[in-house]
Order: structure tokens, then sequence, then C-alpha cells
């Protein structure tokens, strides 16, 4: 198996610095090693996407209502263009993260890659507001709308015009942080959302076996996983900017990971929203490198069975 690795070193679509050297921390860790599993995976390092510098004071510059709309949209224009080209040359694309804003860059290259592409959006947020919505107005908040077709037009036609994912085709797991906008938005929209209710109610196996029914009956051909650490308990990772209590442990993570990639369709991954200038005594960066060695290995067995 043959996997890229795109990193995009930004913090512009969180506004908290330091989301920006997450990709060159984890590298640093030697992550390239682990996924690659004693050679079990061939690893091509793709290199960093080039970020657009603004100052601080700039952010609201271009666009009121998206803080540093001209590098958010730069970004994931050159990301999208990054990972259609990663995929026409790999079996699998893991970009690193920067914030969960681009989602929208890897997302949208992911889409060319499938007729039918589905979305597990793993998260403790909703990151389904629109610029109209948003409180914060940080875009770390909107990717997912944006995917769907909602929000401000230029990052909807980004890359090419029109929507990127069906809202019946994204699963969302791990909501317990929504804001009012984003969760009537959600109500209104096709989006199969599992949040703490529902996964206190069922458990996470359901919830798997739920998505992977739906897979099947939608005929989804390629899944994209966009995982935001903070999905985890704020008290397990320190080193993120949004910790919400009430989350999941190392292990419920490693659990979706392995039932998803068992499917044999997952094809790319996001990886985002570690922050090392918030982490303590690398206990984060610790928890990512064993996410990470742990997905490899999962790639590398191929335990890829119909689950």
């Amino acid at each position: 198996m043959k996997l890229s690795i795109i990193g995009v070193p930004t913090y512009y679509g969180c506004d908290n610095n330091g989301t920006q050297h997450s990709p060159q921390k984890l590298r640093n860790a030697n992550v390239i090693d682990l996924i690659k599993d004693n050679g079990k995976i061939e690893v091509v390092d793709l290199g960093d996407i080039d970020v657009k510098e603004v100052l601080e004071s700039d952010k609201f510059k271009n666009e009121n209502n998206i803080k540093y709309f001209e590098s958010i949209y730069d970004l994931n224009l050159k990301l999208s263009k990054a990972v259609d080209k990663s995929m026409d040359s790999s079996d699998f694309t893991l970009i690193l993260g920067g914030d969960h804003g681009i989602g929208l860059g890897s997302i949208t290259g992911a889409s060319k890659h499938s007729k039918n592409l589905g979305v597990v959006w793993i998260d403790a947020h909703g990151d389904f507001n629109t610029s109209a919505t948003s409180p914060s107005k940080n875009y770390h908040g909107m990717p997912l709308a944006c995917l769907c077709g909602r929000g401000d037009s230029r990052l909807v036609n980004l890359y090419y015009d029109g929507i990127k994912i069906n809202e019946e085709n994204v699963f969302h797991i791990g909501g317990r942080d929504i804001d009012k906008g984003e969760q009537d938005l959600l109500d209104n929209s096709k989006v199969n959302l599992y949040d703490k209710k529902v996964i206190d109610k069922i458990g996470l196996e359901d919830v798997v076996n739920d998505i992977i029914k739906k897979c099947r009956k939608q005929n989804i051909d390629g899944i994209h996983i966009s995982l935001d650490i903070d999905f985890m308990d704020k008290f397990i990772v320190e080193g993120t900017g949004t910790r919400v209590e009430g989350g999941y442990t190392v292990e419920d993570t490693k659990y979706l990971l392995k039932r998803l990639v068992q499917t044999g369709i997952v094809k790319s991954m996001d990886f985002v929203e570690f922050n090392p200038r918030l982490d303590v005594n690398d206990n984060t960066l610790k928890i990512c490198k064993d996410l990470l060695e742990y997905f490899g290995k999962l790639l590398s067995r191929k335990e890829l069975v119909n689950c």
C-alpha cells in the first residue's frame, strides 16, 4: 500500500495560535516511521500546503463574517488540488492539520475520486455553522456546512461548482457542544447525527453498525474520515483548543477507526486540531502518535472484511 501525507500548517480557521505547528511536530516525533509499520506501507511525504500569512490585525480585512477569509480560501483551494492529485497516485491520503477548517479542501479533493463519497466527521462540535449563524466567525466551525452546499458561495463552489457531499452521506459522531444556530441547520438537514445523547443511548457499536448499514444501502463507494481529536474527553486531550467534557477515550477512537477501515472503502483521512502550544508534557502528542501508529497498522494488516 502507498500512503501519501499532506501537512496543512494553519491556525486561521480556529484563531488559536499553535495548530500550525502540528504537522511538523508530528513529523519530528517520527509518526511517518510509525505509520510505515516496519516497511509494510510505503509512505510518501508530500510536504506542506503553502499558507498565505495574514496579520492578526487584518483578520477581518476581506470578509467581515469569516476570520482570515483570504488565506482560508487560498489554502483550501491548494489543498483540494493536492488531495485530488495525491489520490491519483496513492492508495490512501492522510492530511495532517492544522485546524478543522482544512476539511473543506481535503474533502473537496477526495470527492473527485468517488462517485458517491461518504464522510464520517468525528468531532465534539457540529462544524455546521454558516457565517450568518457562527458566534465566533471562526471558519473551523463552518466547513461541513459548506461541503453540503450551505454558507458562503465562494467556499461552497471552491475548486468546482456545486455541493461536494450529499447530506445523507454525512455521518457526524460525538457532537456535544453544538451552537443553537447550527443545531437548527442540522435538524433541518439530512445529516446523520450521532451526538452524545444518541451514543449514550445505543452505544458506539450500534452507531458504527448503523453507519455501515447506511453506507451499503446508499451505495457509498468511498469514505473520508475527518477526525478532530477533541472527540476525546477534555481531560484526555489537553493539547487542543476547544476541549469539551463528556467525551470519549483513546480506545473508543481506535474502535471507530478499526470498524471503518474494515469496510474496505476508507480512502482518506484528516487528523486535526492538535495544538502543541497547549500540550502538557507532550501527553497529547503521545496520544496522537499512538492513534496514527494504530491507524497505520490497520491499513497494513488489510483487515478489510465486510463487518
